[in-house]
């Protein structure tokens, strides 16, 4: 007889679980070579200290304290550290900005896109527990009767043109956040508020850039006018100002960390006294130990953040002294909304002393104790108040 060998007839699905298996453990393997590239990545990469691009500081690590860990703000800061680290960042953020444009999103990053060639960035979720502290600071300064203290929280282009967002925004309503923010605050502190006068001025004239979430200088100029009274500023000295463009291909921060409207530019206008014989100023940059004649910075026009011709830029602390013969002293707590609102305030005081919390390192009661002081005024965008960490750590120093 012969031997035949008889073929086993292969199962067709154990053929096909075979290929299969194999298939998911060379996407596993596949899978964990990108995370541990990714790991390795994120580990040896220098962290960087702020966002171009974006036109802000990035988050850094954080130090672990028992404090920290036990009220959650070491998890949240790390967290955020993780996000603004993160190996490849802009790219990843500019290709979801490329699938939301294709698949019709109006929504990207925390930005709306919205008419007429608006982005207008979200309301934020004040921080109650940092609020807080921030509310308190200023009321304890107020309630030590040395100073008048003022505050004004500007309202963001999300409250005060609501008519420019995408349909059915379902937005949060800032101007319920500034009013609560308010009933916080001590009889002592004077709050200035200006959301009528840039709600009137809002259908005729343009305060907030298209691209930017900053308050054009127009906007800045009309809340001017609304706070001068407040301020208590001599209306019979008032200095006539005029503004003058100096930019006209401005693209902001806002198109930057969207990736909408990368093309619009608008113009950027900075306003100077009429007169020669208006006061003139001396700006003290102190930590850079640098002096300049000027409020505004030209170089600035020719870099990617040109909203920096204000001051160039943010600093930790300025001094800026004017031939004003009125003897008034000026502290500000500010954002960069203030940059382009301290040039009309400056020619009515002898001094203004800024200060930015988010840079600032110093004591505070050493400047307090140098200068003699009549006003302080907080100064900001209510986004970057509503979350702020620094402000009542400054204000503890003194």
């Amino acid at each position: 007889m012969c031997n035949i060998k008889r073929r086993r007839k292969r199962n067709p699905y154990m053929t096909r679980r075979y290929w299969i298996h194999k298939l998911h453990t060379r996407i596993a393997c596949v899978m964990l070579v990108i995370m541990l590239f990714f790991t390795v990545a994120n580990i040896i990469k220098p962290d960087a200290e702020s966002s171009e691009k974006e036109n802000r500081n990035l988050a850094q690590r954080p130090s672990f304290s028992v404090s920290a860990a036990a009220d959650g703000s070491f998890m949240q800061d790390y967290e955020s550290y993780q996000s603004d680290q993160f190996v490849f960042r802009d790219m990843w953020m500019s290709l979801k900005t490329n699938l939301d444009i294709i698949s019709g999103k109006s929504y990207s990053n925390g930005v709306y896109r919205g008419k007429d060639g608006y982005l207008i960035e979200d309301a934020v979720e004040p921080d109650e527990n940092n609020l807080k502290k921030n509310i308190g600071a200023i009321n304890s300064l107020a309630n030590e009767d040395k100073y008048t203290v003022y505050t004004l929280i500007v309202p963001n282009a999300v409250s005060v043109i609501p008519d420019k967002l995408p349909n059915y925004a379902p937005v949060r309503s800032q101007s319920e956040d500034l009013d609560n923010f308010r009933k916080q605050l001590s009889d002592e502190v004077k709050d200035i508020d200006v959301y009528d006068i840039l709600s009137d001025q809002s259908d005729k004239q343009q305060l907030y850039y298209h691209t930017d979430h900053h308050w054009t200088s127009l906007g800045a100029w009309y809340a001017f006018q609304g706070a001068k009274t407040q301020l208590g500023l001599d209306k019979s000295e008032e200095i006539k100002m005029k503004a003058y463009a100096v930019s006209d291909s401005f693209n902001g921060t806002l198109s930057a960390k969207s990736g909408y409207e990368t093309d619009y530019k608008e113009p950027i206008y900075i306003y100077l006294p009429k007169s020669a014989d208006a006061p003139q100023v001396a700006v003290n940059y102190v930590e850079e130990q640098k002096k300049s004649a000027s409020m505004y910075d030209s170089s600035k026009l020719d870099e990617r953040d040109q909203y920096s011709v204000f001051f160039g830029g943010n600093h930790a602390m300025i001094d800026i002294q004017s031939t004003q013969t009125e003897k008034r002293r000026l502290l500000v707590f500010k954002d960069s909304y203030a940059n382009c609102f301290l040039p009309l305030l400056a020619p009515y005081y002898r001094e203004i002393v800024v200060i930015d919390p988010r840079y600032y390192t110093g004591k505070l009661s050493s400047v307090m104790s140098d200068k003699q002081f009549d006003d302080v005024l907080f100064l900001y965008n209510a986004n970057t108040f509503f979350e702020d960490r620094m402000l009542a750590g400054v204000l503890d120093e003194n």
